[in-house]
């Protein structure tokens, strides 16, 4: 045990990500399953069509019809329409190619379709895809805008799509995206409106429970321990091995703020930058190989034209909220960590600030840490209401949402992440 010696800029230094004996998380036995519920997420939408049912059209292979709405009435684009052919919404999951990234409607005879955007103008049966009918002169079409093909990995993209009726007591799901443009054009039946939802578009990724990988210091101080849970809190969604295809960008780091809340009502204030780095391909198990896609079960062959990448998060901490200063000091580490090579280990940047660092006093109310010639950071002495972030009661339910409370894209260099 440490012996505690007054207030601290930062009680801890935490690095966490996959360790050896990380589990996947579907095996992984949850902790409480109403307050800990692991997100799987889904593949990305591909490709979306329409069919015409009436004219016997059927859904194509791998696609899946929309045939109803959130509350089970008819999903017919065309609803209630007395001469109206019945249109439904067909869409594909994958990884394949770059997923949508937005939906749209377009009136034909009074708007111009939107740059980078694309028109369904025909359903796979090669008839014509005009919501109104091919008879009809005002032409409605669904459009369709898709990622590029060099996307970064934390793209948004569509992976939820629905139809709803307003006039029906129906409104958008939580989360989902409405289309302000009724696809029913027909006098006698009911607007009919496309919703969607964006989600962060994963590439084939395995996804374990996060571990610790090192800390700083090595022994607990003697009134705070350093809570086993906090990996958990760094990477809530888990620590993740991702296949990317070629080109791919780097994503740039994220930073982000939790805070813990102990039996006796103390609050522990944590701040973690996110980012990826290269994962060895020569580590990989069979098996792994072959839930991110690199070797097909069919034939065995191996696809060596993409790349292997592994999230990790470095975190500090506190018993006091210095979230500006703790978010430039871990910005100026990972760059530290990418860069050089340099004159100090970066150890000795994080001890430095751990123990020689002032705490700001009355009389010393602004501490001014100068990191490098280039970087520095304030201390100012902590106000007594901190940030509205969501708090956890640690010896309760261990909620996995972070807040967070800035998406800050921390770097401009991430070439090696």
């Amino acid at each position: 045990m440490i012996e505690d010696k007054g207030p601290r800029v930062a009680d801890y230094f935490v690095v966490a990500g996959l360790t050896d004996i990380s589990k996947p998380l579907e095996e992984e036995i949850h902790f409480n399953d109403a307050c800990h519920k692991v997100a799987k997420p889904k593949e990305p939408i591909t490709d979306v069509s329409v069919i015409i049912k009436s004219l016997g059209e059927e859904v194509p292979r791998d696609y899946v019809c929309i045939d109803v709405t959130p509350t089970g009435l008819s999903a017919d684009l065309n609803n209630g329409s007395l001469v109206g052919p019945q249109i439904y919404l067909c869409y594909k999951r994958g990884r394949d190619k770059p997923p949508l990234t937005d939906l749209g409607v377009l009136y034909d005879w009074k708007e111009r379709l939107k740059q980078g955007c694309e028109i369904i103008q025909s359903t796979p049966y090669g008839r014509p895809a005009n919501i109104s009918g091919s008879t009809s002169s005002q032409r409605i079409y669904i459009t369709y805008r898709r990622a590029s093909e060099n996307t970064t990995q934390n793209t948004l993209a569509v992976t939820d799509i629905c139809i709803i009726i307003p006039s029906k007591g129906e409104s958008p799901p939580h989360t989902f995206c409405k289309v302000d443009k009724n696809l029913s054009n027909s006098m006698w039946g009911s607007a009919v409106y496309l919703c969607y939802k964006k989600s962060v578009a994963k590439t084939n990724t395995i996804s374990y429970k996060a571990g610790l990988i090192c800390r700083y210091p090595q022994e607990d101080y003697e009134s705070f321990s350093l809570p086993e849970s906090v990996p958990l809190f760094c990477l809530p969604m888990g620590a993740t091995i991702e296949c990317w295809p070629p080109d791919s960008k780097y994503p740039l780091p994220v930073f982000s703020t939790f805070v813990l809340t102990g039996a006796s009502a103390e609050k522990v204030y944590g701040a973690a930058i996110q980012f990826y780095e290269p994962y060895p391909e020569e580590n990989l198990t069979e098996k792994q190989r072959l839930l991110l896609g690199l070797t097909s079960l069919v034939d065995g062959k191996s696809d060596s034209s993409r790349t292997i990448h592994t999230n990790k998060c470095i975190c500090l901490l506190s018993h006091w909220p210095f979230f500006d200063a703790f978010r430039k000091f871990l910005t100026f580490l990972y760059r530290y960590s990418i860069s050089g090579p340099h004159a100090l280990p970066i150890e000795k940047h994080i001890s430095h600030f751990m123990h020689k660092v002032p705490f700001p006093s009355p009389q010393r109310p602004r501490i001014l840490v100068q990191l490098s010639p280039h970087d520095n950071l304030i201390l100012s002495q902590p106000v007594s209401s901190p940030l509205p972030l969501r708090q956890v009661k640690l010896g309760f339910c261990l909620s996995l949402c972070v807040s967070m409370c800035t998406q800050s894209h921390v770097c401009a260099s991430s070439s090696r992440a």
